[in-house]
């Protein structure tokens, strides 16, 4: 009688364990669409500095990197003010330097636009720095052909 009770609840057993999932150590598959984590971005006001060689207007390669890593920082953000102060002492007149000035100030701007960076204020300044000062003790500004770039930036909230 013993022996048939073991066998019989045995018997249950076996069946119960029968009816589980099978277990495994293996990991589970890697989802098959792409999961979104979503991010807050930071958007803090940014200066850079855009470098020009000598008497050009066209930037350069690391002026363009430099645009480049500014811009995509930028992503979720909302540009308020573009700020853009040229600096210059190459041209030799007036007429020159205000030419030159205005086409490299237009170069960055044309580049921060094809960036997808717009704002509904945007303000040029131009600087000149005189050569002639340096003569009369009043230091040069070293690497005097740049454009100085200040982006007022804050989050953009919806969509």
């Amino acid at each position: 009688m013993k022996r048939t009770m073991f066998a019989a609840a045995g018997l249950g057993l076996v069946g119960a364990l029968a009816a589980l999932p099978a277990v495994s150590d293996a990991p589970k598959p890697p989802p098959a669409e792409p999961v979104y984590i979503a991010r807050k971005p930071v958007c803090e006001d940014m200066k850079l500095s855009i470098y020009f060689p000598a008497y050009e207007t066209m930037l350069s390669s690391y002026s363009v990197r430099t645009l480049n890593a500014a811009t995509n920082g930028l992503e979720g953000c909302a540009v308020t003010d573009i700020d853009v102060s040229v600096v210059s002492e190459e041209a030799h007149t007036d007429g020159e330097l205000a030419q030159l000035s205005e086409a490299r100030a237009a170069a960055v701007i044309q580049a921060l636009s094809d960036r997808g960076v717009f704002a509904p204020r945007i303000e040029t300044n131009f600087s000149e720095v005189n050569a002639k000062a340096a003569s009369a003790g009043v230091p040069v500004e070293p690497m005097a052909r740049r454009v100085d770039v200040s982006l007022d930036v804050k989050p953009v909230y919806g969509l």
